[in-house]
């Protein structure tokens, strides 16, 4: 029974006294951009594939808008805080074959600059280039009908999964503490 009692009275210390490590919520505003509206205008596209600069200002939108609790702002007059960037890098090509050296399979990287400042002092409060890559099936097989359409599909999946990753490593880098 001391036992028993013993046990319990130290996991009861141990709950009050906490050890100092606890849960955190993805969805907490990160201290760089806290309280503040955040302007992110079109950015550029110094690669040779068209409309790469669309889908990921699209998704840092989405992303920041998610996070932030709706902060975005449209004028970049009216933001306290400006996201801007560019791809600097694009690449797609095939990553597996058959036994006949026809692909199976692509994979599509894109790199891109990105910095935040501050719009009054336009200090930088975080500066970096980040990159992300995406497999994605090839269609084979020339019995599919429509079957050019159904692989710019699966490009186009494909663009829009590493522009999410990419808007969530931004949010997370400029989420870290310093």
């Amino acid at each position: 029974m001391r036992k028993v009692i013993f046990s319990l009275a130290l996991a009861v210390s141990c709950f009050l006294s906490g050890c100092g490590y606890h849960l955190t919520s993805e969805m907490q505003i990160p201290s760089l951009i806290a309280g503040k509206t955040i302007a992110i205008p079109m950015w550029r596209n110094k690669s040779y594939r068209m409309n790469l600069e669309t889908v990921m200002t699209g998704c840092l939108v989405d992303e920041f808008a998610l996070r932030t609790g709706g902060m975005v702002v449209s004028e970049e007059g009216a933001a306290d805080l400006l996201l801007d960037g560019m791809v600097v890098g694009y690449s797609n090509g095939g990553v597996a074959f058959n036994s006949f050296d026809i692909v199976l399979e692509y994979k599509m990287t894109m790199t891109v600059e990105a910095v935040l400042s501050e719009k009054k002092s336009q200090k930088v409060l975080w500066k970096g280039t980040l990159s992300a890559s995406q497999d994605y099936p090839a269609v084979v097989d020339l019995s599919v009908p429509n079957r050019i359409a159904q692989q710019q599909n699966s490009e186009d999946a494909a663009l829009l999964e590493i522009s999410r990753k990419i808007a969530r490593q931004l949010y997370q880098n400029m989420s870290e503490k310093f």
